[in-house]
């Protein structure tokens, strides 16, 4: 749905339709299943909702900034089956 950030924070939004950007609704958990596949890749966030942020610390390396934004995009496929992240 949409990506924001300030400086090394960033938000994810999940929605059913990025065209009208119809949201998820809360029951189907999008954030949550895909908070808990980046757990399994070694990953730890929690959502907000549909959305799931990435707060790197400051000291975090650019290796480890890839590996987030790697579990990110593979749990965004696992979880909803996008096949273009």
């Amino acid at each position: 749905g949409d990506v924001r950030q300030v400086g090394l924070v960033a938000g994810v939004e999940f929605v059913a339709d990025w065209r009208t950007r119809e949201a998820f609704p809360l029951k189907a958990q999008a954030g949550i299943r895909v908070c808990e596949a980046m757990v399994r890749r070694g990953v730890l966030t929690r959502p907000i909702g549909n959305v799931v942020p990435l707060f790197p610390q400051y000291c975090t390396t650019r290796a480890q900034i890839r590996r987030m934004v790697r579990a990110l995009r593979e749990s965004i496929a696992e979880v909803l089956g996008a096949r273009e992240v």
